[in-house]
């Protein structure tokens, strides 16, 4: 497990937990009884669908084990795999985890710190 893998875990197990008293009892249990991995792909799941507002058909990306082989097969409409896969490859040139709890604001947060740097190593004249 990577440390940006890792991080995304306790977050997203964090932000499973924060989402009310029933949530935080089901974490508990599953973190008594299953690997702490388990768990916190369990927790990323349920926050990515969360976050990005998918229908229960529609795959996260923390689903997607090969976006380049999703996109080869082209847009799938409505059924997600295409945009998951499309997300997924923009989590990753970010170096964020597929398993980040919530990935629009993770690449908007991205973005922001390389526009800091790029400013901060380019001023203005």
């Amino acid at each position: 497990m990577t440390p940006i893998d890792r991080d995304a875990f306790e977050r997203a197990i964090a932000m499973a937990r924060a989402k009310g008293p029933a949530q935080q009892r089901q974490i508990d249990e599953k973190l008594a009884t299953d690997p702490w991995a388990k768990v916190g792909e369990f927790a990323a799941y349920g926050c990515q669908m969360d976050s990005l507002h998918l229908k229960l058909w529609q795959p996260p990306p923390c689903w997607i084990n090969n976006p380049k082989a999703v996109l080869a097969v082209g847009d799938d409409g409505i059924m997600g795999n295409y945009a998951a896969a499309r997300l997924l490859q923009k989590m990753l040139a970010a170096d964020l985890s597929k398993y980040e709890p919530d990935p629009l604001n993770a690449l908007f947060d991205a973005a922001a710190q390389r526009k800091r740097k790029d400013d901060h190593a380019n001023p203005p004249h």
